[in-house]
């Protein structure tokens, strides 16, 4: 009987494998470095948010109350009835470490009646003014826009001013009625005043009846929304409008009322840097949302629309942050029904653990 010698494994065997390892490791490592670099640019994204919430609450620390989400200036241009008073963004400026640029803008505001938040005297302060955190590190819009020759940024967040519910859940679901705090908004859309930063008025947490961890204040639009013709279009609320102009993230409103004291319909020229939920997150009418989805112009959504959904370029959804400070990421799976609750301040309405 012959012996039996174990196989030997042939270096042409030890090449092959090696060889297979690598091709699969080029094949593998590209996408590491890019699945670990958009985790770092959500992280930083939710610093920002996070940041911001903390503005708003150490706001609420010193005044009571929070900023409005827009407000008129009180003192218009002697030639005008109205003009445009600071945005949330503004208020929250020292308690976000920009307090040498909020008095020099404090200071211009005082000097002329004229210079209102779209003023050359106030642009020219804002312009080139680096504020990171209004930033999403993933987002592929425009930083900047130019108003008369200033470089404004164009910040990635908006407030949430309410949600419009008419259209989602029976009346028995609707605890505490809220419809009566809607008015008619830019391209047949809604402006709301049932959130905690509505137009010219200054809400305080204990307004906020369905508790500061179920209610959102600030969410993430920054990231392109497709007209019917496939083309990209900019849903950032700092600039645009049915005028075509630029406002920046200085703009407030022009709406001299509380929505529910004035009922007069709002147009995108008259508001920036807010929203009203009325769509679900990610909507984009890209692809197949083509067929249900609203295009480019209508449905609230447009230049500064009001109704102009939350999305990101996160792969995974929109980051949102709360009135208690805390900061979710928000996929486009989450029930519109459970999305406009979270954007009322008091409808009483049951949230899941799950959302």
């Amino acid at each position: 009987m012959s012996e039996e010698h174990p196989r030997r494994v042939r270096w042409v065997e030890v090449l092959v494998v090696a060889i297979v390892l690598l091709v699969l490791a080029a094949l593998l490592l590209p996408a590491m470095p890019r699945s670990a670099g958009e985790a770092s640019r959500r992280m930083q994204c939710g610093n920002n948010i996070k940041q911001l919430c903390l503005g708003l609450q150490n706001y609420h620390d010193t005044f009571q109350s929070l900023p409005a989400g827009a407000r008129q200036r009180t003192t218009p241009p002697e030639h005008l009835t109205s003009s445009w008073g600071p945005s949330w963004l503004v208020a929250t400026l020292p308690f976000c470490e920009q307090k040498i640029l909020f008095d020099k803008l404090m200071q211009t505001d005082a000097e002329a009646s004229a210079n209102d938040y779209v003023s050359v005297d106030l642009r020219r302060i804002a312009a080139n003014a680096k504020i990171k955190y209004l930033l999403c590190p993933s987002s592929p819009l425009p930083e900047t826009e130019s108003l008369g020759g200033f470089l404004l940024v164009v910040p990635s967040y908006a407030g949430i001013m309410g949600g419009n519910e008419s259209k989602v859940g029976p009346p028995a679901q609707h605890v505490i009625e809220t419809m009566s705090r809607l008015v008619p908004g830019p391209y047949g859309g809604f402006a709301a005043s049932n959130g905690m930063l509505p137009l010219n008025e200054y809400l305080s947490f204990a307004d906020c009846i369905d508790g500061s961890s179920h209610t959102l204040i600030v969410g993430e639009v920054s990231d392109w929304y497709y007209d019917d013709a496939r083309q990209q279009q900019n849903p950032a609320l700092a600039f645009g409008g049915q005028s075509g102009d630029v406002a920046g993230w200085l703009a407030g409103t022009v709406v001299p009322t509380n929505l529910q004291t004035g009922r007069e319909p709002v147009l995108a020229d008259q508001v920036c840097n807010l929203i009203t939920i009325e769509h679900a997150v990610g909507l984009n009418n890209k692809g197949g949302q083509r067929d249900t989805h609203p295009n480019w112009g209508t449905g609230g959504i447009g230049p500064r629309g009001l109704n102009n959904p939350l999305t990101s370029a996160h792969p995974a959804g929109a980051t949102v942050g709360f009135l208690d400070g805390h900061v979710q990421l928000l996929t486009d799976q989450t029930d519109l029904y459970v999305l406009k609750r979270l954007a009322i301040r008091d409808d009483g309405g049951v949230i899941p653990e799950d959302y």
